[in-house]
């Protein structure tokens, strides 16, 4: 709850709120208004313990200020007691405005409960309240050992008597400086056998501007199916409801994910990469990629903005993701209905094994030759990963065929 704040420009020496300034402040309201740094004067008669009555509408209008929940200031507190020789005197004065804050706030110590804006990768501009305690520090002075600039504040209003307690900005002394949460931490790299998909920091879930503890459980593995015989045998075009997409192979994305993106309010930034060694027939022919995305008819298949990246002594292709289409990705081709005549065999009767419609008509994408192998005609052939027998043993980054492997974020660091 915001308290309403007593405005009252003090008589110079005597109990209220004040502000840094150089001249006289005409306009208490407005610098009172969020101020980066002001002062609260209790004056103390002689020989009392503690402050006046009088002075709780000051302290209630300090706290006002300072803890006032919608206040976009993090305010750091020193309480400072100026006094004479009886040091015990001034300690238990400073004590007194100390307890204050820390009853208001019914703790041992002050805490503050502040909103803080944040912007998240799944809910876009919101809020947290952060709670978290005052950093206080407290001091006692002996007036008579000050020089003259220190027993003054603003160069006029003599401290002699008094408790002065300043409320100061520092974010990062009352809130930290770390504060981001990031999923995954690292730029990460998963891998299949030949496919990779690279995770740039935060692509996952993100959350700038906070002390949130990031959310874990999070796994993502990548398995490819890029080798032509097994695709053909079982072959099937891309799904679309009016496109004639020409499938050369798939990759299979399994996650689990700290988010479900389907539940957020904000659209997902495109920071996950999905990346496959090809051929320069590959290329030549023009290959893409193709991942889902919701509509409000369904979901479809579209064209990803697909792009040659330089390889380690190899051609690769690779085209942006974001987290709602960690599912099956594609790679082929956008066909004409005319020319599918070009790169499939026509058959009469759609029992044949592996056979699908186009309009009309019914098409197989291979037949076996003589020797039993699977022959396919020359623009399907090039759209295929189709290499030597001897290349065909490696994967993309020369390490032994295995599966894909779930790992932690941690695991998927990329040297």
């Amino acid at each position: 709850m915001v308290l309403a704040v007593l405005v009252w420009v003090p008589l110079a020496g005597q109990s209220g709120l004040y502000v840094p300034s150089a001249k006289p402040v005409r306009n208490m309201q407005k610098a009172l208004t969020n101020p980066e740094v002001f002062h609260l004067l209790l004056k103390c008669g002689e020989g009392e313990e503690s402050y006046a009555e009088g002075d709780l509408d000051f302290l209630d209008s300090a706290y006002g200020i300072a803890f006032a929940v919608e206040n976009p200031m993090y305010y750091t507190m020193t309480i400072e007691g100026y006094g004479g020789g009886d040091e015990d005197l001034t300690r238990q004065r400073v004590a007194a405005v100390y307890r204050y804050f820390a009853m208001r706030s019914h703790a041992a110590f002050p805490i503050r409960l502040a909103r803080n804006k944040i912007h998240c990768s799944c809910e876009g501009d919101t809020s947290e309240v952060l709670r978290f305690e005052v950093p206080t520090t407290m001091a006692v002075y002996n007036v008579a050992e000050l020089p003259e600039a220190r027993r003054l504040l603003n160069k006029s209003i003599d401290l002699s008597g008094s408790v002065l307690v300043t409320f100061r900005n520092n974010p990062d002394e009352c809130v930290g400086t770390a504060r981001g949460c990031y999923v995954p931490a690292h730029d990460t790299v998963v891998r299949g056998y030949y496919s990779s998909l690279l995770l740039s920091k935060g692509s996952v879930y993100a959350v700038d501007n906070t002390k949130d503890t990031c959310p874990g459980g999070m796994s993502v593995r990548i398995e490819d199916h890029l080798n032509y015989r097994a695709v053909v045998e079982s072959y099937h075009l891309i799904p679309h409801r009016k496109q004639v997409l020409a499938m050369a192979g798939y990759m299979v994305v399994s996650a689990r994910l700290p988010v479900v993106a389907d539940s957020c309010r904000e659209p997902q930034r495109d920071s996950i990469f999905v990346r496959i060694p090809v051929t320069q027939e590959q290329i030549d022919a023009k290959l893409k990629f193709f991942a889902k995305v919701k509509t409000s008819k369904g979901t479809e298949y579209k064209q990803l903005p697909t792009r040659k990246v330089a390889g380690k002594g190899q051609l690769a292709l690779q085209a942006p993701l974001n987290i709602t289409q960690l599912d099956t990705i594609y790679v082929g081709k956008r066909l004409q209905e005319k020319e599918v005549g070009k790169y499939f065999y026509e058959v009469g009767s759609p029992t044949e094994a592996s056979a699908f419609a186009v309009g009309s008509r019914f098409y197989v994408a291979s037949r076996p030759d003589k020797n039993g192998e699977p022959e396919l005609k020359k623009p399907l052939r090039q759209l295929f990963r189709i290499v030597p027998e001897q290349e065909e043993e490696k994967p993309a980054d020369g390490k032994s065929k295995g599966k894909g492997k779930r790992l932690s974020p941690e695991e998927m660091i990329e040297d």
